[in-house]
């Protein structure tokens, strides 16, 4: 896996948004797009109900990237011009080749809208075609049946379940279902999302 692929800065273009460097300067839109509970109830790390609160995330995050373990971005919807929720590369691991998409969140009013395929379309392609990664993985929250069926909708291949792998802030242990996409399977994959990403859509919901 080339190291170098996985170094900030990086842009990743999709059809409907732009992955960009993650800033301190995304800490009040980023509040804004993670303003519903239920878009941070899962995660591991959420923005916060401040914009003081999520810049201290947002510092945490850059640096991990700075120790060369993560790689941030900022989800920016191309039409609306604004962040809508962040996403990044993590664990990275250079001697087996793997990586992992995960820390996503994404405004809630644009669920059930192409942009996380989207996406998750622009990592993947970098992670595989560019980065030459052999296994990604992606987990999420076992309670989080909406997160699974959207992971799954990638064709990302179910593993098993880590229990109790993971405490919340507010002391919950976590178990963790993890899906993995292997080089060999991308270009299925990759066909699967871009026949998505092809069907007609009318644009966001005011934001």
């Amino acid at each position: 896996m080339r190291a170098a692929a996985f170094r900030p800065p990086l842009r990743l273009a999709g059809r409907y948004v732009d992955l960009i460097p993650l800033e301190r300067a995304h800490a009040d839109e980023l509040t804004v797009a993670g303003r519903d509970p239920e878009s941070q109830r899962y995660l591991v790390q959420g923005v916060g109900p401040s914009t003081a609160d999520t810049a201290r995330l947002v510092d945490d995050l850059l640096a991990r990237q700075d120790a060369g373990t993560d790689l941030a971005f900022a989800t920016r919807l191309r039409s609306a011009g604004r962040v809508v929720g962040m996403t990044r590369f993590l664990r990275l691991d250079l001697e087996n080749d793997a990586v992992e998409i995960g820390g996503t969140f994404l405004d809630s009013r644009l669920w059930r809208t192409p942009v996380n395929t989207d996406a998750k379309l622009a990592m993947l392609r970098h992670a595989f075609e560019v980065g030459g990664a052999h296994r990604l993985t992606l987990q999420t929250d076992l309670r989080n049946e909406r997160s699974q069926a959207a992971i799954a909708g990638l064709g990302a291949v179910r593993e098993g379940v880590h229990r109790e792998d993971r405490r919340l802030a507010d002391g919950y242990r976590r178990s963790s279902v993890v899906f993995s996409i292997l080089a060999e399977e991308w270009p299925a994959v990759q066909e699967r999302l871009s026949a998505k990403l092809a069907r007609p859509w009318a644009g966001p919901p005011p934001l």
